[in-house]
């Protein structure tokens, strides 16, 4: 029978002069960045009283609504949206093509998130109702435009059209009167 009865001092020596700093270890080189690329020497962020993601945020929904998207979504905003309007959403097809896709619905819900802030757009089609969800800040929403707005509804989301879309879901003229308004401000231009 083999009796493990080392003490713990005799252990520990054995651990520690394992990883003990040798002359080697203790002239260590300190990192220098390569010549392409810059350090900064000093960088303080303004974060009084938010955290640093608060604040990476904020700068990226400033970069990504430079069009004026973010003022769609501001409630101060004179011409912001609202639940019930008719709006047309223009979309990319791909990052890679020019080719772009049109949807016209009533805005049925929003979610203001920030960043991830997005809005759900709804159209029956050909007799069958079709919803489309779209993130705000998408590099793929070529335009948004408030072709009408809302009138009447008192809710914040309007899931009830779903199943009474009767009252507002006549919109066949509104898109020829837009296709309309832009072929006469391309002509006079």
């Amino acid at each position: 029978m083999l009796s493990f009865t080392r003490t713990l001092g005799a252990r520990l020596s054995g651990i520690t002069a394992r990883y003990a700093s040798t002359a080697a270890n203790a002239t260590k080189s300190t990192y220098n960045a390569p010549a392409s690329i810059t350090v900064p020497t000093q960088f303080k962020p303004q974060t009084r009283g938010q955290g640093l993601m608060q604040l990476i945020s904020k700068e990226e929904m400033k970069r990504m609504g430079a069009d004026g998207r973010s003022k769609l979504f501001d409630k101060s905003h004179p011409e912001c949206l609202r639940p019930g309007d008719v709006i047309l959403v223009e979309t990319l097809n791909s990052m890679s093509t020019d080719k772009s896709s049109t949807f016209v619905g009533v805005l049925i819900a929003m979610d203001r998130r920030g960043l991830h802030s997005n809005f759900t757009v709804r159209n029956v089609i050909l007799k069958v109702g079709v919803e489309m969800k779209y993130m705000l800040y998408s590099p793929l929403i070529k335009s948004i435009r408030i072709m009408k707005k809302g009138e009447g509804f008192r809710r914040a989301k309007l899931f009830y059209l779903r199943d009474n879309p009767g009252r507002a879901f006549r919109l066949e003229g509104l898109v020829k009167q837009d296709k309309a308004n832009q072929a006469s401000k391309a002509g006079k231009a």
